[in-house]
């Protein structure tokens, strides 16, 4: 994407992306009002007791999205506690109200738009808005021109009175927490994130592109065949030409300049040639789409001999006799299929709102051609259609909640026989470097679509949630290709966080946690980038929280960032092994880590100056509550110290077991061990590890029925387990599915 002033934050093709998200974000809306109205209840009936001590009530979140009423720059005046700017700082903040809602925009808020990123300040610049020749969008400093309440320049045409508002405004979502306002005050909406503005979430279209222009680069969609009048009119908001002629009425909605918007549905770049057939754009030329019935390629029975091929496979760059190139675009035909997604304008912004005096400004456009490359060979293309991924979070004192480290990444790439890792892109708050940090892996070919990847996961070690996500090839990376693009890697920003809720109706709201999310708590670093001088994009002020969580320090490293991992709950007697990450800065040295427990029942841990200790869950016998137990997981290195904390409930029995025998016969070569077991359930399925004197563990597996049961009563259960060169265990533990669980001390026979 081309970027102004901020480190580039690419886009992939957001169609379905947004469509996607507005349908989930609908529900949970409307769960939103529901649970809003209880609480408001709930609050009345509270104030209407008797005054008695109550435990402090969270900050609530609030999730909204609406047209852009109101839009001020104000960062001296918008509550900032730490680093009031002026309004000439491009990380200023200031003021946005939707649906009636006045919110403050945190200084040093970075904000999405479909295939860019801007600070507060700059979406309010002229400079940054300012358009190629021929755009009669005319921005006054100081506004969006894209909020209701905005009126065109009057130094700019038209002049005539009486000055209207821009034609269109914009829509957009904005993510944060109420917190309570001054003495006597209002509460303060302070937005944690903005993703995205667009003009509308949904503003898109499809149809068969009818009538293409090459003199003006525009073409037309869903007319009549070579009619250059009927059908939408559209352009790609290209301000470098990356995929055609150079177009942009405003560059804050440009297409992706450095990964591919414009591209097939596989993910292969395409674009409008710059000169009319026969001639030959070298860039995009006509001998990338083979026609049906040419030479080395399969013969297509929906298409008519001589119509451009819909799919097909290009040989390996310098193939003898290949007609195709895949380091070149693939040029977009009259009869192509195509979904499209922008902003619309008007030709005359003096001009009536009717269809024939508006236009579509394209960020986004998927082309339905399957374009294929080599198998192995480089070139390969991504695209990244859907990111999403849960926040988790720790819930606040007294309230359940229900959260989330969930994780799904969807795309298409040309060659569905590489392997694709997806990345998070974590950012050094200091120096603003990124590095990368492998999520998981996943295999093309497993998918019934061909050159489709799916990478979707429950529940896992994904935090903390970055900016960026980044996929890539393991057919290999090649620069400078297709008109400037780089192959095999594909970089795109998530638009889509699942925060907690609360799981009680009526409860109190639980806060969005910002403070997981570090490019919000910690900052960015240089804007524009590391190494451009640029000031440092540092923690939102005024914080959407409370508390303030610490903020970045020193200049030449950043502090361990840690995650004790998510909350989980386990059965009575469990064994348990935690699992903490952490991010370390590239200069860290012998980091010094440490778990301990800081609340419940005590429980020896193993490993404790490790990632992974390990533990046994206490028993909890049926009908006596759960018990919980936190652990606290600090990280410290040269450069500071950081600590994070998580919780294990273990859940009561429901069932009691009972170990019959535990026997081991020594052999020649090992031993053969034998337990057997019986559960008060007759639905216990019962599973059983072996423990070395040392503690080592020795997973033995479910056990299956060794005697019949008699009538009413619940079978014993058992395994034979012959072993070689293992040495004898000294105990036996057998686990219950309900929960109960036993340990015996191994006979020795």
């Amino acid at each position: 994407m081309a970027t102004v002033g901020v480190q580039s934050v690419q886009n992939g093709p957001c169609i379905f992306r947004i469509a996607a998200c507005a349908a989930r974000q609908g529900e949970k809306r409307m769960r939103s009002v529901l649970k809003l109205t209880l609480l408001v209840v709930g609050l009345a009936l509270l104030w209407a007791a008797p005054a008695q001590a109550a435990q402090p009530v969270p900050p609530p979140q609030f999730d909204m999205t609406g047209f852009i009423q109101e839009a001020t720059l104000d960062g001296t005046v918008a509550g900032a506690a730490v680093t009031p700017l002026p309004n000439t700082d491009p990380r200023a903040g200031g003021t946005m109200t939707i649906n009636g809602i006045k919110m403050l925009i945190p200084n040093n808020t970075i904000l999405q738009l479909p295939a860019g990123s801007f600070t507060w300040a700059q979406l309010l610049d002229p400079t940054v808005s300012a358009a190629l020749p021929g755009n009669l969008l005319h921005q006054v400093p100081g506004q969006t021109m894209l909020a209701l309440s905005d009126i065109p320049n009057p130094r700019f045409p038209p002049v005539r009175p009486p000055l209207v508002p821009p034609f269109p405004v914009c829509e957009v979502r904005a993510v944060g927490n109420v917190l309570p306002g001054p003495a006597g005050g209002p509460p303060r909406y302070i937005v944690g994130l903005i993703v995205p503005i667009t003009q509308q979430g949904l503003n898109l279209g499809m149809g068969i592109v009818n009538y293409i222009d090459y003199a003006t680069g525009r073409f037309r969609v869903g007319g009549t065949i070579g009619d250059p009048t009927s059908g939408a009119l559209l352009e790609v908001n290209d301000p470098v030409g990356r995929y055609g002629l150079v177009h942009s009425p405003d560059p804050r909605f440009t297409c992706d300049t450095n990964n591919p918007t414009v591209h097939s549905v596989t993910g292969y770049p395409m674009g409008i040639p710059r000169v009319a057939p026969p001639a030959i754009d070298p860039l995009c030329p006509l001998t990338n789409r083979p026609l049906n019935g040419a030479v080395g390629f399969p013969i297509d029975p929906f298409l008519a001999l001589g119509a451009p091929l819909r799919t097909f496979d290009m040989p390996a760059p310098g193939t003898a006799g290949a007609t195709t190139n895949p380091t070149k675009q693939v040029p977009i035909m009259v009869g192509d299929w195509v979904d499209f997604s922008g902003t619309l304008c008007k030709i005359n912004a003096a001009g009536p709102n009717i269809a024939a005096n508006m236009y579509m400004s394209v960020h986004t456009l998927i082309v339905d051609v399957g374009v294929y490359t080599a198998p192995g060979v480089p070139p390969a293309y991504l695209a990244i259609e859907v990111i999403l991924i849960g926040t988790g979070g720790t819930p606040p004192a007294g309230i359940t909640q229900e959260a989330t480290t969930r994780l799904r990444v969807e795309g298409f790439t040309t060659d569905p026989t590489g392997f694709i890792d997806v990345y998070a892109k974590d950012v050094n708050p200091i120096t603003g470097q990124e590095t990368l940090r492998l999520l998981g892996v996943t295999d093309p070919a497993t998918q019934p679509v061909r050159g489709r990847f799916r990478h979707i996961l429950n529940g896992g070690l994904f935090m903390p949630p970055t900016r960026e996500i980044m996929v890539q090839s393991r057919t290999g990376v090649v620069r400078n290709v297709a008109n400037g693009l780089d192959a095999g890697q594909y970089t795109a920003p998530q638009f889509d966080f699942i925060f907690p809720e609360h799981v009680v109706q009526g409860a109190p709201q639980v806060p969005a946690n910002f403070e997981d999310i570090l490019f919000l708590s910690l900052g960015s670093g240089p804007l524009g980038g590391p190494g451009s001088g640029g000031p440092i994009v540092g923690q939102l002020d005024p914080w959407p929280g409370d508390p303030v969580p610490p903020q970045a320090t020193g200049t030449n490293g950043l502090a361990p960032v840690v995650s004790a991992g998510p909350n989980i709950a386990v059965g009575t007697g469990a064994l348990v092994r935690l699992a903490g990450t952490v991010i370390l800065d590239p200069n860290s040295n012998r980091p010094q880590i440490r778990w301990r427990q800081t609340g419940g029942p005590g429980v020896p841990l193993t490993a404790f100056n490790t990632l992974s200790p390990s533990f046994t869950a206490p028993i909890v016998l049926p009908g006596l509550p759960d018990q919980v137990l936190t652990f606290q997981l600090t990280v410290t290195d040269q450069f500071g110290s950081h600590s994070a904390s998580m919780t294990v409930t273990v859940k009561a029995a429901t069932d009691t077991v009972t170990i019959i025998a535990a026997i081991w016969r020594a052999t020649a070569k090992g031993g053969t061990l034998t337990v057997n077991a019986q559960s008060t359930s007759a639905a216990a399925v019962l599973t059983a590890d072996a423990f070395l004197a040392a503690g080592t563990v020795i997973p033995l597996g479910a056990l299956a029925p060794a005697v019949p049961p008699r009538p009413g009563k619940a079978p014993v259960v058992g395994l034979v387990v012959n072993t070689t060169g293992t040495p004898q265990p000294a105990t036996v533990v057998v686990r219950s599915s309900l929960g109960g669980s036993a340990t015996v001390a191994v006979t020795i026979r």
